[in-house]
């Protein structure tokens, strides 16, 4: 660990790289492709997935394929209700270029761009 480095415990990290890799697909997701996405044992990454479920932070399919659960829906609906929106998205945008094309705002103040872009 470097001297600028933050400590991170280790099933946190993991956790955040699987939401992270489930939240990049539009359907939902399999465990293979999870695994190799992550960089998690297909084991590792199916016990941390399991819990995950286990706390409606992620949802199985019929067909065992993951996708965001229902819990991460009402924290965000929690998080956008103490927050204003436009202030915290602001903050954590990447300065846009002039390839990025038009800025359009919607009701939540978010680019239909900007979207696409995350």
């Amino acid at each position: 660990m470097t001297a600028n480095a933050t400590p991170s415990i280790q099933v946190i990290a993991r956790v955040s790289r699987l939401l992270d890799a489930i939240a990049a697909h539009d359907e939902p997701v399999s465990l293979k492709t999870l695994a190799s996405t992550t960089g998690l044992h297909p084991s590792t990454a199916f016990r941390i997935l399991a819990s995950l479920i286990e706390h409606r932070l992620v949802e199985r399919s019929e067909t065992g394929r993951y996708q965001l659960g229902v819990k991460l829906l009402q924290l965000g609906t929690r998080v956008r209700g103490s927050r204003d929106p436009r202030r915290e998205v602001h903050s954590t945008w990447e300065p846009r270029t002039e390839s990025a094309g038009p800025v359009g705002c919607d009701g939540d103040g978010v680019t239909a761009n900007a979207r696409e872009q995350h």
